[in-house]
């Protein structure tokens, strides 16, 4: 892994989007550190997180967020940092574990590669230093994206959430809920939930049941969140495609179901972000 200083971000200040652009090199961005300091000033005062490719958005995130995606991940929680992470860090199989890192020369052709932090107004005298994370060019024609959708229900029971793949590769669904919370030995209000790809189920989990067998692969549940995780045992041939050619070479996108199962008699307010791998231009 190659590791180096990036310039500093412009308009580092309390209630303003400081704006990294990273350089362009032939190389693949698979992370990116921010180390925050100044007087009162860490991650816990970044409000939201953007990373952009020229105009296309590919993550768009809260810090709370990120942070439970990140700390789902089993990663490094220190308030002093807030890491971007691009690549698969627990799939063992190299160089895929790289893919939907950031080929900044295979990108140009999209535009330069900038990150955007909304700065809470609460933060004193901020600072900003950025070390950046690389492997040689890996030519990858996908990039990891963070795709964020609402929905909502005033009802308890069967709901199914509005979700549009478009060609993506799915790695893993984060169901943010409102209502209540799982606890150890319960489920949340979101009680199950079941997926399926052309009428075949292809998941199917209660909540408890779900958590079981995401801490038997050292995932790390995080309160008022569904995981639906795909390569939770960090086999990326689980992935789930959601396109196909069919016998007479048309291309054709799958159709997809994802119905949730909620216990409270309120319904629930969801924000549903997919991490899917996808080419810059689709999703």
């Amino acid at each position: 892994m190659i590791s180096k200083p990036l310039p500093a971000p412009l308009n580092i200040a309390p209630g303003q989007t400081a704006i990294l652009t990273v350089p362009t090199e032939n190389l693949t961005l698979t992370g990116l550190k921010f180390i925050l300091t100044g007087t009162t000033f860490d991650k816990t005062k970044i409000d939201s997180v953007k990373v952009k490719l020229g105009t296309r958005v590919l993550w768009d995130l809260t810090y709370a967020q990120l942070n439970a995606i990140n700390n789902y991940k089993n990663a490094a929680d220190n308030t002093k940092y807030l890491y971007l992470d691009f690549v698969e860090r627990d799939q063992a199989v190299f160089p895929v574990k790289e893919v939907g890192g950031l080929d900044l020369y295979a990108l140009l052709g999209t535009g330069v590669v900038t990150i955007e932090l909304k700065i809470n107004g609460a933060a004193v005298a901020p600072k900003i230093a950025v070390t950046g994370y690389y492997e040689q060019s890996q030519g990858n024609p996908v990039v990891l994206k963070y795709v964020s959708t609402t929905a909502a229900t005033n009802a308890s029971g069967k709901f199914a959430l509005p979700m549009q793949f478009k060609g993506a590769i799915i790695k893993r669904l984060y169901l943010f809920f409102s209502g209540t919370a799982w606890a150890a030995a319960t489920d949340g209000n979101v009680q199950r939930v079941e997926c399926k790809k052309n009428s075949m189920v292809f998941f199917d989990e209660y909540d408890t049941d779900n958590r079981f067998i995401q801490v038997h692969n050292k995932k790390v549940p995080q309160a008022g969140v569904y995981v639906v995780d795909f390569i939770v045992d960090n086999n990326h041939d689980a992935q789930i495609t959601s396109a196909r050619r069919l016998q007479n070479g048309a291309y054709v996108y799958d159709a997809f179901e994802i119905n949730t199962f909620l216990l409270d008699a309120a319904g629930a307010a969801f924000t549903i972000v997919a991490e899917v791998l996808d080419a810059p231009e689709n999703l």
